[in-house]
């Protein structure tokens, strides 16, 4: 009787101290198993990460590739591109909050080869904020079942 009387109580300090034992992490890449290229663009458009590779508590979305955030806290992004290299295009997207810019991704190279690029953040986030990559006007990119270009995130701790 004395230990559930405790774990009553451990479980009430737990919530007034919003603790979470929630996890969040996903990692997607753009395509399954086909070659396909993205872009050159006009203005920027939203990239959509079709192959899941995991997705524990179902933040990201594969139809819409917005990550959503369950709750409030601190969580990790990191976003890898590949394409053939261009003198006119780059290989460059951008990482967005709520519709806002927070970084971007950017490499250029004349020639035969591929080129990659790649950025990450810690952002604090609220219960709905919303995250997603978005590919740079005038850039492209370019995956197959290699997985070149991947969106990941996971929750670093709750806020």
């Amino acid at each position: 009787m004395f230990i559930s009387a405790q774990l009553v109580e451990l479980k009430g300090l737990r919530a007034q101290l919003n603790l979470t034992d929630k996890k969040v992490a996903f990692s997607a890449a753009l395509v399954q198993s086909h070659e396909q290229k993205f872009g050159p663009v006009s203005a920027s458009i939203p990239l959509v990460y079709r192959h899941v590779f995991t997705n524990v508590g179902n933040a990201y979305d594969p139809n819409t590739g917005n990550f959503r955030a369950p709750v409030r806290g601190v969580y990790q992004f990191m976003m890898h591109n590949l394409a053939s290299a261009s003198a006119v295009h780059p290989v460059s997207t951008l990482l967005m909050k709520n519709g806002q810019q927070v970084l971007m991704s950017y490499g250029f190279q004349v020639g035969p080869h591929f080129v990659t690029s790649s950025n990450g953040a810690s952002l604090q986030l609220e219960a709905g904020d919303v995250v997603c990559v978005q590919l740079w006007e005038n850039s492209t990119v370019f995956d197959s079942m290699n997985h070149h270009n991947t969106f990941s995130g996971h929750l670093l701790f709750t806020l």
